[in-house]
């Protein structure tokens, strides 16, 4: 009994520096790798920021004050840009704002996160001129499914943004499934969630930019 008792300990023991190991191990890959990826995640950032404006303008460093009054903002608005009380009503459950940066020309671009992709998270960079009016969208992260809503990372359909402004109904989607207008895009086919969830998270942007040019 006492033999069958040691060998159990020995055996704890044994899974217990393995476990420690690994975790070392991991932690130390971790270390090694951290900054080379966030390296490539500002790089691509950049890019995204780049890729949204319109040509000729220029992309100036992050406001952080202005990404704490999206958030703000975000947190007491719904999809009519009615004001909430509830959160779980607002848009912050639709759209997540990281970053706002000020361009040249008196606009904005946004790195920004669509929380409800019917694979989960949708980042991207949202362009947006002085008159609110969208220059671009670039889908930096996505897990849709392959052929529907990972259409989304067609140049084309990101293209069809340009130029969009909010509807003259803030309660109206801006998305359409039977075409475009001038404040909506074609839905994607077969992909009516993974539109939604842009677009959404697109038009609380639209109506945070829009407070923004209000105050200046």
């Amino acid at each position: 009994m006492n033999e069958k008792k040691d060998t159990m300990i020995k055996d704890a023991i044994i899974l217990c520096v393995i476990t420690l190991v690994l975790g070392a191990v991991l932690a130390g890959v971790y270390a090694l790798t951290k900054d080379t990826i966030d390296g490539k995640q500002i790089e691509a950032n950049n890019e995204a920021c780049a890729a949204v404006v319109a040509d000729g303008d220029k992309v100036n460093d992050a406001d952080a004050e202005a990404a704490k009054k999206a958030e703000d903002f975000l947190k007491k608005h719904d999809l009519s840009n009615q004001e909430v009380k509830d959160e779980e009503s607002s848009l912050i459950k639709h759209v997540e704002i990281s970053e706002v940066h000020p361009t040249g020309n008196g606009g904005y671009v946004f790195l920004a996160t669509a929380k409800k992709g019917y694979g989960g998270n949708i980042g991207f960079a949202l362009g947006v001129d002085s008159a609110g009016a969208v220059t671009g969208i670039s889908i930096t992260s996505q897990a849709e499914t392959a052929g529907l809503g990972a259409n989304c990372m067609d140049t084309a359909w990101q293209d069809s943004f340009k130029g969009k402004v909010l509807p003259s109904n803030p309660a109206d989607n801006m998305y359409n499934k039977n075409g475009a207008t001038d404040s909506q895009v074609q839905a994607l086919s077969g992909a009516t969630v993974t539109s939604k969830g842009i677009t959404n998270a697109v038009k609380g942007i639209l109506f945070f930019a829009d407070t923004v040019r209000g105050a200046e």
